[in-house]
């Protein structure tokens, strides 16, 4: 980074946070837009968030770096990559060998929208740490990760989700429901939008009543994303968006 500023004694609050941005533009004339945007998404993340006033926040941009706070055991870092952003939280305990249970917290996924329904990326730490003696975990949810270290070198274990998005009753209203949250939390992704629209179309204007349960596998954009009741009736239907647009198989949902 060619620039790094560092406010130590600042915590990444809303206020902290505006001051910054508002030093960044009218005293030292940075113009770094993915900087600027990042703390901008930083404040957003940060406005109601339990960690708020115990972490040190870590905001990275094209060229420059803003640091807030001086927590080495609690830190969150916001990036991006190909127009995206991406928040990593980094939670370290010194004082014990191995990571326990008890340090995977709630908390620590807050604000996040987990991508698996099904089991979410807290509960798949908090299963992770228990099978083995841990010294390094790092759990990866999407454009979201969280690490837990001790200090200690020992076995390493890494967790990253699937997208397995859960409806009760798949109808044309919830699977509207579920392409907003693609287009929010995979905005890159049209080819996934252009299967839930083809999904959609299906339950709107289907001449007949789709009775059947369906358990939907959709890959598009090098993601596959599930969308289930979770009942063990269902039927397995596969959508594919290629150069050619979206094939579904079977072609028809009875």
């Amino acid at each position: 980074m060619d620039t790094e500023l560092i406010y130590p004694s600042f915590q990444p609050d809303t206020e902290s946070i505006m001051s910054v941005i508002h030093e960044l533009l009218k005293t030292k004339n940075i113009r770094d837009n993915t900087l600027l945007s990042n703390l901008d998404f930083a404040e957003r993340f940060f406005r109601n968030h339990p960690l708020k006033l115990y972490s040190k926040l870590l905001v990275k941009g094209s060229y420059s770096c803003v640091q807030l706070g001086q927590n080495k055991n609690q830190v969150v870092t916001v990036t991006s990559e190909n127009n995206q952003t991406y928040v990593n939280v980094f939670i370290s305990d010194s004082a014990e060998v191995h990571i326990k249970h008890s340090l995977i917290e709630a908390t620590h996924f807050f604000n996040h929208s987990c991508q698996d329904e099904i089991k979410s990326c807290f509960t798949q730490a908090q299963e992770a740490v228990v099978k083995e003696n841990l010294t390094r975990l790092h759990i990866k949810c999407n454009r979201f990760s969280v690490t837990y270290a001790t200090r200690y070198k020992g076995p390493c274990a890494t967790v990253e989700t699937k997208c397995q998005l859960k409806l009760e009753n798949i109808t044309a209203g919830g699977l509207l429901n579920k392409k907003v949250w693609l287009q929010k939390e995979k905005p890159t992704c049209p080819g996934l939008i252009a299967c839930l629209d083809h999904l959609i179309k299906q339950y709107l204007t289907s001449s007949t009543i789709i009775r059947n349960l369906y358990r939907f596998v959709i890959n598009a954009d090098k993601e596959i994303v599930i969308i289930t009741s979770g009942k063990e009736n269902e039927r397995e239907c596969i959508l594919i968006h290629d150069h050619e647009g979206v094939s579904m198989f079977p072609s028809t949902l009875h």
